[in-house]
């Protein structure tokens, strides 16, 4: 896990955590510029991380796509982590998170977080929309360890994926011929129960990821 020295003043390091809420009269412009003030203003503050979460077809928070704010931040900071508090990673297919994510850490190298979640972020009529499938919950372990095998390039030969590579990342920079890169995206799993501590515990081991696999329990 990645945890760089605090800059401010707190004896111990502090964090963001913006559900980018909206209301009655307030515009999700409005929601995004006061996001990128807060941020920006935490930068500044010498604050640890700035992190986002995922929801979907909800009047009071505005960011369905975290990674999509992550982008335009790196941008306006300069030092702090940025961030999914967490991307629900059965509303996605594994390979295109890897591949935004190994994107956003190639344009703020050494700041970039990726928080993953179980839960669908919304109500059950949407989720069906978002995972077309019932069994998308249960195979969350898996979509774990097929994130990790595109984060890394990590696949045995006998893997369905063994030649589907993410770009950017190491299989590109060994392609072309150029150093990897030097900093990677910390992984953190979401969780609420001892369920995701006892099983992300035997998924790292049997991964044997170079990657930050850490439960951040609610």
């Amino acid at each position: 896990m990645n945890i760089p020295n605090h800059s401010g003043n707190a004896p111990f390091a502090l964090s963001v955590l913006d559900n980018a809420f909206t209301g009655v009269g307030h515009t999700a412009e409005d929601t995004f510029q006061e996001m990128i003030a807060l941020a920006k203003l935490a930068d500044s503050r010498g604050f640890q991380r700035f992190w986002m979460s995922e929801h979907h077809a909800m009047p009071g928070a505005s960011v369905p796509s975290p990674q999509m704010m992550v982008a335009r931040l790196t941008g306006e900071t300069e030092r702090i982590r940025l961030g999914a508090g967490g991307i629900m990673l059965p509303n996605h297919v594994p390979l295109v998170i890897a591949e935004q994510f190994d994107m956003l850490d190639a344009m703020a190298p050494g700041r970039i977080d990726l928080g993953l979640g179980r839960a669908p972020g919304t109500d059950g009529a949407t989720a069906s929309a978002l995972r077309r499938h019932q069994a998308a919950n249960d195979e969350f372990p898996q979509q774990v360890a097929e994130l990790l095998g595109f984060l890394e390039n990590s696949f045995p030969k006998d893997h369905p994926y063994s030649e589907v590579h993410a770009v950017p990342g190491p299989w590109q920079a060994e392609q072309n011929r150029v150093p990897p890169s030097k900093t990677a995206t910390d992984v953190w799993i979401l969780g609420s129960s001892t369920y995701s501590a006892t099983w992300q515990h035997s998924l790292a081991d049997h991964m044997r990821s170079l990657y930050s696999l850490v439960v951040l329990m609610f």
